[in-house]
Parts: C-alpha cells; structure tokens; sequence
C-alpha cells in the first residue's frame, strides 16, 4: 500500500561560494620580477610585477561570473523540485480521497458493493468539504522572508489542505433548512440511514419541529446545489459540497435492504403473456414478469438497443427467441423486420427462420453469406437515410406508418462475431449510435460483457439484462449490483431499464407459439430484405440484360450512343463524297490511334455482379477500352472454357468481330500472321490456292472492333517449347493493333502458377474463377479470403466483385484454321525434298503420279530425268538431311533456283539445310500433307496433297 507521506520539501537555493582574496597570485609576480633583476640585472623584468594587479583584477571578475552562474543554477534546481513536489500533491491527494471514499463509500458505491450506513451506529457520510490533509509535510526551518520561502510556504500550504474530504457527521436528528428539488434529494440521502431523523424546514427563520429532541441538531443549510453550510451541535461551521440521492438510487438501495422478494416462478410460458400483447403499444411488448407482475421491454422509448450478458445455458438465447416472437406479433411484416445473428451454429433460430417478419439467418456456417449480409448493413443504412431525406424526415417516427419497417437486430455469442469480422465493430457502433432515427434496433448477447463490448456501443444500449455470469465482476460493466447468484432457474435475470432495477423471469416459447403468430399475419407481405440473395448457379443472358449496367459503364454507353449519332450523321452527308476513293478499313487513321480507338468503344456482357455495398446485382461487362487484355483464370471444371464461349457470344451481340484461335501452336502463329497483315491493311502473303476447309479474311469492308481468343494459352505457350517466346510476341504484337482499333485480347488460363513466368502480367484484366488451389488464387491477384473450393461453373471475382457467368448457349468455339496454301512442284525449277524417311516419301509421291528420285544430284541432272521416262515433269528429288548436305552443290541449286520442301523433317534436320539461323515456320506434325516450303520468297507452310493421296493408295502397310 502505498504510504501518504509527502516527501521532504526541497531544499532553497544556496548561496554562492566565497572566493578569498588572491594574495599569494598577486604577491608572486613581483617576487619573481625582482629575483630576476638581481640574477639578470635587466630592469626589463620589472614589467612581470605589472602583473600582479591583472591577476587580481581577473581573479575577482571571474569569481563573480562563477557566483552568478551558481545563482542561476540552484534557482533552477530549485523551480524544477518545486515543480514535481507540486505535482506530487494531488496524486497523495487523490489517493487520500480513495483511503476515505472506501472507508466511507458514496452512494453510488454502496449501491454497487457494500453498505456501512446501513449499521445505525456508523457515521453519515452528507458531503464533501476542505479538510486538513494527511500529507502535510512539517513545516521547514525559518528562512529569511524572499521568493524562496515563500515558494516553500505556497508548497506547504498547497498539501496541508485537501480539497474535497467526505464530511462525516454523527448518526441522529438532523435539520436541512431549504427548499426545491436539491433539498429534496439530499433530505432522501440522510433518510437512507436508519439512525437519521430528517426535519425540513423552509428557512432559517422558521422554528424547528416540536418533535425533535431538545439538544440542539446538526443543521444543514442549503445555499445552492453545490453549496451548503453545516453546523454541528458544538457550534462549529463548514461550508460544504453535499451529496444527494435520486429517487432511482433511493429505491435501489431501499430494495437492496428489504427482505426477499415474493418468488418468481421457475418457467413461465409465453402464452400466458400473449394477452398482454393486445393491451399494449410497446415493442416488442412482455417477455417475462417480475414480483409485480407482467415486464415489458420497450425498444421504441428511449432506449433503442439492449445488451444482454450470461453464461451458457443460462437462458440468453431463450430471451432472444422470446423478443424476437413478441417482436413479430407486435406489428405486421411491413412494420416489424426481424434479422437473426447466430454464431453458435443457428439451431436457436432454424425454428423462427418460418415467420413472416424474419429477412434473414447469418450463421458462423457459413462465413462468406455472413461477410456479404454484414456488408449489406452499411448499404442498408444508406438506403434509410436516402428515404428520410427523400421525406424531410428527421426520424423513422416521422414517417408513415409502413413506409420504413423497423428491423430489429438479434445477436447471439457477439463476441464470436466480431472476433470472425473485427471491421464490425465499426458498424455496430454505427448501428448503436443512429439506430434510433433510423429504426434500427440492437439486442446484443455475449457470455462476458466486459472487453467484448466498446464502450461506444455500451453507452447506447440503455437497457441492460444480466442473467448468470460465472463471476460477479463479469456484470460489473453491465450493471450496478450482483447478477443472479449460483444455482438461479435458466430464464432468472437482472433488468436495469427505464431508471429500474429488478430481478424478472424470461418467458419461454414452444412451437406452436411461432406457428400461431406466424399464421396470425399469413396473410401480410412477408417483410423486404435488407440485401439481395446471393448469386444464382446460372444466369441467363435475358436475365443479366435486366440489370443495371455498371456506374462506369453508363458514361460508356453514353459515349457509344454519340459515336452512333455521329455515324449516323456521317452517313447522312456522305452522298456528297460518293466520288471519293474508297478508305480501306484496316489502314492506320490518319488522325492517330487515340482518336480510331475512343470513337469506338465495345462492352462485353459476361454476368450478374454482386454489389452487397450497394443493395443490387448489375452487369458485368468487359470493357477492352477501359480494362484491356482479359485473362479468366480458372481449373478444370471452373467453367474457363464457358467464359470464353461468352465472351464470343457477346462479342457477336455487340457487334464485334470474334476469332478464336487453333489449339495447335503452329496453327496459331499462322493465325496470328494473318491477323497481323489484316489489321496492317496488307496483302495475304500466299499467292497459292488455300487448301479446302482454310478460313477466310476478315470483312475488310465493315470496321469492327476485334476480339481474339485464345483457349488454354498456359498450355499452347508449353506445347510451343523453345518457339514459346515467338508465340507471346506474335501475341503481343496481335494485341497492340487490336487496342488501336478498339478491340483485345482475351485468353483463359488453368493454373498461373503452372504457366509460364510473366503470362499474367501481360493482360491487364483477370476475370478469375475457382483456382486450382489457393496459392494458385492469390497467384492469380486474387485475395485469400475470396478462394471458394466449392464455386459452381462460372462463379469468379471481377473488379473485385463476385459474379455469375451466363450460361452461354454454345459450350463449343469454332476456332479459325490459318490459311495454308496447296503447293506442288514447278516446272521452272528443281524441288528437293528433305525427308527424315525418304523411301516412303518417295513411294508415296510415286503412288501419286509424282516422278521423284532418290538421288539429290539427279536434280543438277536433266538428263536423269530424261532416262526416268518423266519428260516434261519437274525434277523432284528426295533424300535425308545428311544426304543433302553431301549433295551441296544440288542443294544449292534448288535454293537458288527453285525451291526445298521439308516433308517430315525434324527442326534440326532443317538447320542442318538450311542453316543454324534459318526461321522456319511451325508445322503441325500430325498432318501427312504439311510441309514447309523455303525458295526465294521465304520460308511457308503449305500443303502437298500428293503425300496425302499416295499414302491413302498405299494402304496400311505404307508405315512398315
């Protein structure tokens, strides 16, 4: 314990030290100078004796600095102890304060522990007054009158006197002189004490009562309501501050000294307060009775939220079901909503879940409805606040009857919920401090109030219920006095409500309860959610067109709107420029890119978002303009494949152009070539036929935007192996001029992690579905608590939102096949053909009616053609990669003058004819027919349907 003992005073400022006369340093100078002359002779040393009076001189002028210095440090020490003797004051003051107020306790105190004044011999405790303090320290010595005793004096006097002492006086008659309601609460105080017998007189001047005894009373003269004279029966007086009880304090502390209350009964049904439910206009009305009868809970007065503490299986969640049912029979649907918050699994509440007036069941189950139905609160304020101001209303009371159902708010283990969602704390203070205007109401439950509870939502819940807690401190945050002790029946609580305090029992419901209240308003408009209910599995593209578009997408539409109005105009005035040149579509404009890509703008309808913020469900789209190159990410089964299918279908709605690309990275580089050259305006490179079945070029004579599609472009970019790096370029360069003429790049990706390093960054969106695990989510940009094992095809994140693809009406996307030409050989020139298997190339293009050999120098030979009977036909030789290379010099002729065609060859093979650093095209393996043909115009793809025709003539046998 800490002792009340000041510590000593500080001590004054000393002087400074004296500082003697320098004799010896001014006597020694001259001394010296004169023992010189004598040894030296010179008179010139006469001039040290003129040192002597400098060193006296500068000995005193520095003894005064050194004094004045010294000074002004103990004056400084002196402030600085002074300064934190001071502040040491009040803290013992303080503490001295607490010694007596728990000696003699005030009101309040004794209505929360222990009661002295109840033993008729104990003091009365009426006020507090100045009263000499225990921690006066002894007076210092005599000092000489100045700033520093006077300081000291001010110290002593600042401690000796404490502030504001409980005034005791003895138990017995006591006279108040005054009038009004001060008088009267401080006349309920002295009455609390049994011994204390009160007579009020209105003034001074009045005689005393002829009742009191004739020894003269202590009398307590009222002056203002914090001012009081007292006198006491030895003729002393004090000006004191009294102390008052109210009436609620009165008859708290009268109860707490009664005997027992009559008995409340162990279980009480509802039914049997269900008759009180028609004679009242509270809501929810009775839940319980108390020794005098039936108890209402009224959170439409003026105390909109409740706050209810007790252990497990002490009877919260009974009270909640119980609330929740007289809530739901006080009021139809329209005007009563009910929301039910249970984070122990939701079995208290399955059964309620049937009535008219219940919006919704949030459960600890399922974390992520819950997340989403909490966030829907703050969009449900909003949406209060829009309709009264809408009204000028400044209160939900205010309004017409049924124009904003109240909805009342039950939370059981509170302390679960906002241990899974600690950003709700903010809410639910929210929710403490506005509910009452905005008709929102609060009963919260929790095991241990205390630590759980802020105080800013504590301090609006007005009314407060304490069944049994597992210690008394537990309902020391809650209420003033005691919870129901060890051993009370389930249901046996303490309500402090409307300035009350008592003990009540909870009233219990059976099921046929809810079914009565239930059927009573079947016939009533069950109450309107405050949020929509989640996603749906499917979505159809009629139904996601009914939504809203997107805040941002609406400016977009605008901005398509004007560009339709001007071509519209354009097109009006265009007769007068029939006889201009016709513009190729696919040419750069001239007024630059910005201008082509801003006047065309397309949006790509995938689904249905959810906007929990916003109490609604929109489009969504995808904007290339706005969010660039898409990537959907998303493992088997998560419906990447179906988001593609949409995008197409979309793409086709929106007037746009959709290609989608092979699977075959030889394929797809072809594709891309020819994209390339399309949207340059150039020429298709190939002046051969195409092959049948080879897709055609885009319609150059209608300018729309492109979108191209590119399925599994993690897998395609690991097929391409070592060409990987020429792929993403192609796909890149691809992108760049579909940007420029408002169109994109869309692909879908089965696992980020798996791909190819730097795939993600080179798309600007990521529409990501169910990943394959949940690093490969957060890979994927996604945020960890958004991964869902479980999604349903076609569930995913966009812009940070949940959305539901459509279903697309076609799961299958007709990819674009590149154009390859047919290519057979020239008259003009030899044609030497490099195959890895030449024997059966050979016998193949001979089953076809092609005269080959199998010599290379036969094609730097004429006359060996001429000797095969083949006259007229082109020379055509076969043979391998190391048989061409010993044949140089035939090999260079076909290069120079006509061509060579790589059959079967492998990639090394072709460098090993053509060289280390040739580029040669892909080829798709799988395909008899594909060779790549390399003369003066490049290197190509290209069919040669003899390879295909000779290899079905020689039957299954041709392979041996």
């Amino acid at each position: 314990m800490t002792a009340l003992v000041m510590p000593p005073l500080p001590a004054p400022p000393s002087p400074p030290p004296r500082t003697p006369f320098p004799v010896i340093a001014v006597i020694a100078p001259a001394i010296g100078a004169v023992a010189i002359l004598l040894i030296t002779g010179s008179v010139f040393v006469l001039v040290f004796a003129a040192l002597s009076p400098l060193i006296a001189i500068a000995t005193a002028l520095d003894a005064r600095r050194t004094a004045r210095r010294h000074l002004r440090d103990e004056a400084a020490r002196f402030d600085r102890d002074c300064t934190a003797w001071l502040a040491r004051v009040p803290e013992l003051h303080a503490l001295e304060r607490a010694r007596a107020d728990a000696a003699h306790p005030p009101l309040p105190e004794r209505l929360r522990s222990r009661d002295p004044e109840g033993d008729p011999a104990a003091p009365i405790r009426i006020g507090v007054a100045p009263a000499p303090s225990a921690i006066a320290p002894e007076r210092p010595a005599v000092l000489d009158d100045g700033p520093a005793a006077r300081r000291l004096a001010e110290l002593t006097a600042a401690a000796a006197t404490h502030p504001a002492l409980p005034v005791l006086v003895p138990a017995g008659p006591i006279r108040i002189v005054g009038r009004g309601a001060v008088v009267d609460s401080i006349a309920r105080l002295v009455a609390l004490h049994p011994a204390c017998v009160v007579e009020r007189v209105a003034s001074a001047s009045s005689l005393p009562s002829p009742a009191l005894p004739s020894v003269a009373p202590v009398e307590l003269v009222v002056e203002t309501p914090t001012s009081a004279r007292l006198r006491l029966p030895d003729g002393r007086e004090t000006l004191i501050r009294p102390e008052a009880a109210t009436r609620r304090e009165h008859d708290a502390l009268v109860r707490r000294r009664a005997p027992a209350e009559a008995a409340l009964p162990d279980s009480l049904p509802w039914a049997a307060l269900a008759s009180a439910t028609e004679r009242t206009g509270a809501a929810p009305g009775p839940i319980g009775v108390d020794a005098d009868g039936v108890v209402e809970l009224d959170l439409l007065g003026e105390a909109p939220h409740a706050l209810v503490g007790g252990t497990t299986g002490s009877g919260k969640s009974e009270l909640l079901r119980t609330v929740a049912l007289a809530w739901a029979a006080s009021g139809p649907p329209a005007e009563r909503s009910i929301l039910l918050v249970d984070f122990k699994g939701g079995s208290a509440f399955a059964e309620l879940s049937a009535l008219p007036h219940v919006v919704g069941l949030l459960t600890d189950l399922d974390a992520a409805s819950a997340e989403r139905a909490l966030r829907s609160l703050r969009a449900e304020i909003r949406r209060r606040e829009g309709a009264l101001l809408a009204r000028g209303a400044r209160d939900i009371a205010d309004l017409p009857v049924g124009a904003l159902a109240r909805l009342l708010i039950l939370v059981d283990e509170y302390a679960v919920l906002v241990e899974s969602f600690p950003e709700l704390q903010a809410l639910v203070a929210d929710l403490a401090a506005r509910g009452r205007s905005l008709g929102i109401h609060l009963l919260l439950c929790t095991q241990r109030p205390g630590g759980v509870v802020r105080d800013a939502v504590a301090a609006n819940c007005g009314i407060r219920l304490a069944f049994r807690m597992a210690s008394a401190s537990d309902a020391s945050g809650l209420l003033p006095v005691a919870p129901p002790p060890d051993g009370s029946p389930a249901g046996r609580a303490v309500l402090a409500a409307s300035g009350r305090l008592r003990t009540i029992h909870v009233a219990t419901i059976a099921v046929d309860d809810i079914a009565a209240v239930g059927a009573r308003w079947r016939s009533a408009t069950p109450a309107s959610r405050p949020w929509l209910p989640p996603l749906p599995a499917r979505v159809s593209r009629h139904e996601a067109l009914e939504l809203d578009p997107e805040s941002d997408s609406q400016s977009d539409s605008q901005s398509d709107s004007g560009s339709e109005v001007e071509s519209d105009s354009a097109a009006g005035s265009g007769a007068a420029r029939r006889d201009a040149p016709a513009r190729d579509p696919w040419a750069p404009d001239p007024r630059g890119d910005a201008a082509l890509a801003s006047s065309v703008r397309p949006q790509l309808l995938l689904g249905a978002v959810d906007d929990p913020d916003r109490q609604r469900r929109v489009r969504g789209e995808w904007a290339p303009h706005r969010d660039g190159a898409l990537l959907v990410v998303g493992a088997r089964g998560s419906g990447a494949a179906d988001a593609l299918a949409v995008i197409a279908e979309s793409a086709s709605a929106s007037g746009c152009d959709a290609v989608v690309l092979p699977d075959s990275p030889a394929d797809v580089l072809g594709v891309l070539g020819e994209l390339r050259d399309e949207l340059d305006g150039a020429a298709p490179r190939s002046t051969e036929r195409d092959a049948p079945g080879s897709a055609r070029v885009l319609d150059r004579t209608a300018p729309r935007p492109l979108i191209v599609i590119v399925p599994e472009i993690d897998a395609l970019v690991a097929e391409a192996g070592e060409r990987a790096l020429d792929l993403l370029d192609a796909i890149d360069a691809v992108d760049r001029r579909l940007r420029r003429r408002g169109g994109s790049l869309a692909a879908s990706c089965s696992s980020v992690l798996r791909s190819r390093s730097g795939l993600v960054g080179r798309f600007d969106s990521v529409l990501l579905l169910r990943a394959a695990s949940p690093d490969d989510h957060r890979a994927a940009g996604g945020a960890p608590g958004d991964y869902d094992a479980v999604a349903p095809s076609g569930r995913g994140r966009w812009r940070g939102r949940a959305i539901q693809l459509l279903a697309p009406e076609s799961r299958s996307l007709a990819a674009r096949s590149p154009r390859i030409p047919v290519w057979e050989p020239s008259l003009d020139g030899p044609a030497a053909v490099v195959s890895a298997r030449p024997a059966v190339a050979a016998e193949r293009l001979r089953r076809a009616g092609v005269h080959v050999a199998t010599d290379p120098m036969a094609i730097a030979e004429p006359d060996a053609i001429a000797r095969t009977d083949a006259v007229g036909a082109p020379r055509v030789a076969v043979a391998d990669a190391e048989s061409w290379q010993s044949a140089w010099s035939a090999l260079a002729l076909a290069r120079r003058e006509g061509a060579i065609v790589l059959a079967d060859a492998s990639e090394s093979d072709a460098r090993a004819v053509l060289g280390a650093r040739a580029s040669i095209p892909l080829r798709d393996e799988s395909a008899v027919d594909e060779i790549i043909v390399v003369d003066s115009r490049g290197a190509r793809r290209a069919r040669w349907p003899a390879l295909v025709t000779g290899r079905r003539a020689s039957g299954p046998g041709d392979e041996a």
